[in-house]
C-alpha cells in the first residue's frame, strides 16, 4: 500500500511539474508568505500566555517564545505591560493579514496567468495541428477543454497554492505549539494524521467520480454541438422529442455524478468539526486534573490546536479538490501533447513559382486502411481552366485536400513547375492557392471583414474589386450599411447564393495564382452561376482554375475535363469532344442529368 501511495505521489508530482513548472517562482514566494504569516499568527497566539498571566497575576510565560517576546520589548525600550502587549498582538495579526493579502494576489496572478496562457497555447496548437488529426476530433470537445477544463485546472493551481500556504502555516503552528506543550502537540498531530489516512478511500472515490464527470461533460458538449449544428435536419425529420429525451438522460446522469461527488466532499467536513471539539474537551478534562495545569498556557495551546485542526480540515478539503481536478489536468495535458505530436509539419523553404504546370504524378492516398486514390496522374497548365468530375466517393475531395497540402501522398508526387510542393514554404503556398468550398464559412461580422478575413493587407479597394468580380457588389451596395452590414450568424442575413459569392470574393481579394473551386457553385442559382463562370472566363491566363463539379454545365467551358472514378483517372479531354463519344462517362452523365 505504501509503495502504491508513493508511486501515485510521484505520478501526480510529475503532472504538476509538467503543467505548473513555469510558475515555480510564484509558488516559492507563496512558501515565504506562508511561513511569514504563520510566524506572525503563531507568535501572536503564543503572546496570549504572558497576556493572560498579567490578568491572572502570574509571572508570565516561561517558554522560549514568551521569554523572547519579553526580551524584544526590552531591546526596543518598550515597557512590557498589558497595554503594550495588546498592541503588539494586534500589530502581529494586522501584519499577518497584510502578508496574506499579498499571498492572495500571487495566487490569483499565477492562476489567471496559467488560464490565459494555456488557453492561448492550446488554441494555437489546435490551429497548427494537422488536418488528419482535426478530422478525428469530436464536435464540442476542444470548446469544452478551452472554456471549462482549463478553468478547472487553473482552480487546481490556485488550490495547490492554498495547500502551500496551509502546509507552511501548519509547520509554524506546530513549532509554536511544541514550544508550549510537546506532548499535547504530538497527540494532536497523531489524531490529525489518522483522520487524513481514514479519509483516503473517500478521496479516491471523489477522484473516480471526477474522472467520470469529466468524460460525461465532454460527451454532453459533443451531443449538444452535434444536434445544434444539425438542427435543421432535426426539425425537418420531426425528431425533437426523442433527442430531448436522450438529452435528459445525459443531463440526469451528469446530475447524479455531481450530487454524489458533492455529498462525498461534504462528508469529511461535517464530521471533522465535532471531532475536533470532542478532542479539545477530552484534552481539557485530563489536563485540568494535573498539578502542572497552567490556564494561560492551556488557553494558548487550545487556540493553536484549534488552528491546527482547522488547517488539517482545510488541507483535507483542498486535497479532495485537487483529486477532483486531476482528471481535467490529465486531459488538458493529453490534448496539448496530442496537438503537439500532430503538428502540421512544414519543411519547405522554396518560394512559390508557377510558370508552367501543376501536376499529380502517380499519386496514391488512403485513409487508414481504405484506399481512396490509386496512381492518379494529371497536369494543369498555367492559365488553364480544368474540370474534375466523377461520382460521389470517387476521391474528388481528396484530390483537393492533397492539392491544398492538408494531406501528404502515400506515394507519388505533387509538383509545381516540376518541383515537389512539399519543398515550397507552406504559408507562401497557401497564400497563392485560393480555395472555395461548398461548405460556406462566414463569421458573424461585417461584409468587409468577411471578405478581408483577418488579412489586414487587403485594402478597401481590393475588397470592392473582389465583390464586383464575384457579382455581389450590387447586393452589398443595396444594404443600408453597405460593406459595414453584419452578415449574421453563419451569414443568415443573406441567401445561400449570396453567401457563396461573398466567399468567392474573399478568395479573389487575395489575388491567388491557382484557384480551386470545390463544388463552389452548387449553392448558386443559374444566373449567379453563369456570372461566376464569366468571371472565371475573364481570369483565364491570369489565374489557373481547378473546378470540382457535379453540375456538368459548370465544366462545359473548361479547357479539359478529368473524370475520376474508383480513385483513378478513367478519361480526360475537352468536354465538347467527350460529349461526341457516346461511350464516355462524361456523355453518359450529361444525358442522365438532362
Amino acid at each position: 500500500m505504501t509503495r502504491d501511495f508513493f508511486q501515485r505521489f510521484l505520478c501526480v508530482s510529475r503532472l504538476f511539474k509538467k503543467a505548473f513548472g513555469a510558475y515555480r517562482l510564484g509558488i516559492v514566494i507563496l512558501v515565504g508568505v506562508g511561513f511569514l504569516s504563520g510566524i506572525f499568527e503563531g507568535v501572536g497566539a503564543n503572546a496570549l500566555i504572558p497576556l493572560f498571566s498579567f490578568i491572572t497575576g502570574g509571572g508570565g510565560g516561561t517558554d522560549f517564545i514568551s521569554q523572547a517576546i519579553k526580551r524584544l520589548f526590552g531591546f526596543v525600550g518598550v515597557d512590557f505591560s498589558l497595554t503594550s502587549l495588546l498592541v503588539f498582538i494586534a500589530l502581529l495579526f494586522v501584519l499577518k493579514s497584510m502578508v496574506l493579502f499579498f499571498g492572495s494576489y500571487i495566487q490569483f496572478k499565477i492562476s489567471y496567468d496559467y488560464e490565459r496562457n494555456t488557453r492561448a497555447e492550446l488554441f494555437q496548437k489546435a490551429l497548427m495541428s494537422s488536418w488528419s488529426y482535426l478530422l478525428e476530433q469530436k464536435l464540442g470537445h476542444l470548446e469544452k477543454v478551452l472554456s471549462v477544463e482549463i478553468q478547472m485546472v487553473a482552480r487546481l493551481l490556485k488550490t495547490l497554492s492554498s495547500i502551500v500556504l496551509i502546509l507552511t502555516g501548519l509547520f509554524v503552528y506546530v513549532f509554536v505549539a511544541v514550544n508550549i506543550s510537546p506532548m499535547i502537540t504530538l497527540v494532536t498531530l497523531g489524531v490529525g494524521l489518522m483522520t487524513l489516512l481514514v479519509s483516503q478511500p473517500l478521496v479516491k472515490k471523489v477522484r473516480e467520480l471526477s474522472r467520470q464527470l469529466s468524460s460525461k461533460s465532454r460527451a454532453i458538449a459533443h451531443f449538444v454541438n452535434e444536434n445544434i449544428i444539425g438542427m435543421k435536419t432535426v426539425k425537418a425529420a420531426s425528431v425533437s422529442a426523442p433527442i430531448r429525451i436522450l438529452g435528459e438522460t445525459y443531463f440526469d446522469s451528469l446530475r447524479q455524478l455531481e450530487l454524489k461527488r458533492s455529498l462525498l466532499g461534504a462528508l469529511f467536513g461535517s464530521f471533522f468539526q465535532p471531532l475536533s471539539i470532542i478532542f479539545i474537551l477530552l484534552l481539557f478534562s485530563f489536563s485540568y486534573k494535573t498539578s502542572t495545569f497552567n490556564l494561560p498556557a492551556f488557553i494558548a495551546i487550545i487556540y493553536l490546536i484549534q488552528r491546527i485542526f482547522s488547517y488539517v480540515q482545510n488541507l483535507q478539503t483542498h486535497l479532495q479538490s485537487v483529486f477532483s481536478s486531476l482528471p481535467y489536468l490529465e486531459h488538458v495535458l493529453l490534448c496539448q501533447d496530442q496537438a503537439l505530436q500532430n503538428e502540421e509539419k512544414d519543411s519547405g523553404t522554396r518560394p512559390f513559382v508557377f510558370e508552367k504546370a501543376f501536376s499529380f504524378r502517380d499519386v496514391s492516398f488512403g485513409y487508414k486502411e481504405k484506399r481512396v486514390l490509386s496512381g492518379v496522374s494529371f497536369s494543369i497548365p498555367k492559365g488553364s481552366f480544368i474540370g474534375l468530375i466523377g461520382p460521389s466517393g470517387a476521391g474528388k475531395t481528396t484530390v483537393v485536400d492533397l492539392a491544398l497540402r492538408l494531406f501528404k501522398p502515400d506515394s507519388g508526387e505533387i509538383l509545381l513547375d516540376g518541383i515537389s510542393v512539399l519543398d515550397i514554404d507552406l504559408h507562401t503556398y497557401r497564400k497563392n492557392v485560393g480555395y472555395v468550398s461548398q461548405d460556406i464559412h462566414l463569421i458573424n461580422d461585417t461584409v468587409a471583414n468577411n471578405i478581408r478575413f483577418f488579412d489586414e493587407s487587403i485594402t478597401e479597394e481590393a475588397i470592392v474589386r473582389a465583390a464586383k468580380q464575384a457579382y455581389i457588389y450590387d447586393v452589398i451596395e443595396a444594404l443600408p450599411e453597405k460593406f459595414s452590414s453584419v452578415v449574421g450568424e453563419r451569414g443568415i442575413h443573406f441567401s445561400a447564393g449570396q453567401r457563396q459569392r461573398i466567399v468567392i470574393a474573399r478568395v479573389l481579394a487575395r489575388n491567388p495564382q491557382f484557384l480551386i473551386l470545390d463544388e463552389a457553385t452548387s449553392a448558386l442559382d443559374n444566373e449567379s452561376e453563369k456570372r461566376i463562370q464569366e468571371v472565371i472566363e475573364n481570369l483565364k491566363g491570369k489565374i489557373t482554375v481547378l473546378a470540382i463539379a457535379h453540375r456538368l454545365g459548370t465544366v462545359m467551358s473548361c479547357d479539359a475535363v478529368f473524370v475520376l472514378e474508383d480513385g483513378k483517372i478513367v478519361e480526360s479531354g475537352n468536354p465538347r469532344e467527350l460529349l461526341k463519344n457516346q461511350d464516355s462517362y462524361f456523355f453518359k452523365a450529361h444525358h442522365i442529368r438532362n
